[in-house]
């Protein structure tokens, strides 16, 4: 049992918002006063990255604690720092002493809960990269450091992006890596090695002024500065391999990391709850009196704390569930809407990535026919838009709102209709291209209305690893007969665009 407590804050933040924070915990009786540590870290510093964070981090724990577990409680971005410093611990670990999935690695983290965490980034962590953003760091933080003059931490900020490479390479290490995980369900595994994470999300955007000057602190679907859904660590993972398994074929190939063995461990339900009533910055205020609450986050965080084994985690997400049912009860209707993320990564089939390509959500008839009136409903029902990274367009995200999706279905099932995407990409290459070809999200025929689909599931993020199939011609590369005759390969062509693709093709 972990009887030491880390607290952790968030981007742009310091130590001294979190004492109220730590006088809770105390006063609780949860831990001794001397056993609450602060952490500061210089968010804002432009050069900063998470991997510097988690690198110091570590020899501060080593340090301090020696080898004994704490507990931690973060806030925002704190939680994107806590796990980049277990995945970079468990890395060094793998490359010192081989990667043997068997070998039992310490996790020093035992409860772990995360208050409205920037799992998957943030809306607005554009904004906080413009000149407006370091004038605000720089001039109106009382956190801003004398040496980060007008910086406002441009790496930090460009992985707390929707979309952020950064977030992709940690989400495939610690929830759905092939070398285990301090998240692992296995029964094999000792209670030592394991780190119980728990999600305590807000569900209110900002009002008053922020709300109208800044539309993004009001953004349905957010609590003014996180994705709701993007708090949530119950991510599944699916790779979609445009390259056929048999030659001939136009369906593409489906591998999702449970339908895998070996390729994911993580705890099957991490528990997750939303709260009535907070924003961003409220829900780690102890001061509230909704925070102490039955159904209050202060209250379930408590609750959170007791839990010593993996049974007893077990039993917590059920506990999690039951209270964000209550809370989501009491919000108002334009509140109360639960949304999804789709993560989306392209590469090829030789692993590079594809920066430059158009992802098309688009309906088809019973004759396979582009049918415009529901096309246009998915885009209006779940405000279908992308958002690209700024410094890596090979990712992008899309977060849809799930309450339409029932009405949707219906749609598509009047008229035996499915939705579909394809993905529209000029080769690298004039001589190379990429097989043309779509993937079926949902065919009304085949799905029955009552089950739910697995590629939807409100207040997650699916990660999905698109590979496309490139093509190159004989003027490429090509190997001659012993009659000098090049052999029978593909002739390279342009590819032709599919569904929307071709409008957006033509404004090119």
């Amino acid at each position: 049992m972990a009887t030491k407590m880390l607290i952790v804050h968030g981007y742009s933040d310091g130590s001294t918002s979190f004492e109220g924070l730590k006088s809770f915990f105390v006063g609780e009786g949860v831990y001794a006063e001397e056993d609450v540590f602060l952490l500061d870290y210089s968010s804002m510093d432009d050069d900063a990255t998470f991997l510097d964070f988690a690198d110091k981090l570590e020899a501060d724990y080593q340090k301090l604690f020696g080898s004994e577990r704490i507990d931690v409680a973060c806030h925002s971005t704190g939680a994107l720092v806590v796990r980049a410093w277990l995945a970079l611990r468990r890395e060094r670990i793998f490359r010192r002493n081989g990667r043997n999935k068997r070998k039992v690695i310490d996790c020093p983290v035992h409860r772990f809960l995360m208050f409205a965490p920037a799992n998957f980034g943030s809306d607005l962590a554009s904004m906080g990269q413009s000149f407006l953003g370091k004038v605000r760091s720089t001039f109106f933080n009382s956190n801003s450091h004398p040496e980060d003059f007008l910086e406002s931490g441009k790496r930090v900020l460009r992985g707390l992006e929707p979309a952020s490479p950064f977030q992709w390479w940690l989400s495939t290490f610690d929830l759905h890596g092939s070398n285990g995980s301090y998240f692992d369900r296995r029964a094999s595994v000792p209670e030592r090695a394991r780190c119980y994470p728990f999600v305590l999300s807000a569900s209110r955007g900002y009002g008053g002024i922020q709300g109208k000057l800044i539309k993004k602190r009001n953004k349905a679907g957010t609590d003014g500065t996180v994705r709701i859904c993007g708090t949530s660590l119950n991510t599944r993972f699916v790779t979609i391999d445009f390259k056929p398994e048999e030659a001939g074929s136009d369906k593409p190939r489906v591998v999702w990391d449970h339908e895998n063995p070996g390729t994911t461990d993580k705890f099957d339900e991490i528990p997750f709850a939303v709260f009535e009533g907070f924003n961003h910055g409220s829900i780690v205020n102890p001061k509230l009196k909704k925070f102490r609450a039955p159904i209050g986050p202060g209250t379930l965080a408590l609750e959170a704390l007791k839990v010593e084994t993996f049974a007893d985690y077990e039993q917590m997400v059920s506990r999690f569930q039951a209270v964000s049912i209550k809370n989501y009860r009491a919000m108002s209707k334009s509140r109360a809407d639960q949304y999804q993320q789709f993560f989306f990564r392209v590469r090829d089939d030789v692993d590079a990535q594809v920066s430059d390509f158009f992802i098309d959500f688009h309906v088809l008839d019973a004759k396979n026919k582009l049918d415009h009136k529901l096309t246009a409903l998915f885009d209006k029902v779940f405000d279908a838009g992308f958002y690209t990274h700024s410094k890596d367009s090979a990712c992008r995200v899309m977060m849809i709102n799930c309450r339409e999706i029932v009405a949707f279905d219906k749609a598509l099932r009047d008229k035996k209709a499915k939705l579909v995407f394809d993905v529209t990409a000029p080769g690298p290459l004039p001589t190379v291209h990429y097989q043309k070809m779509h993937f079926v999200v949902h065919d009304s025929t085949v799905h029955k209305p009552s089950a739910t689909h697995l590629l939807f599931r409100p207040n997650t993020t699916l990660l999905v690893d698109v590979v496309l199939n490139r093509e190159s011609g004989d003027s490429l590369l090509h190997i001659n007969t012993p009659e000098g005759a090049a052999v029978d390969t593909v002739t390279a062509r342009s590819r032709p665009v599919t569904g929307r693709g071709e409008v957006a093709g033509s404004k090119r």
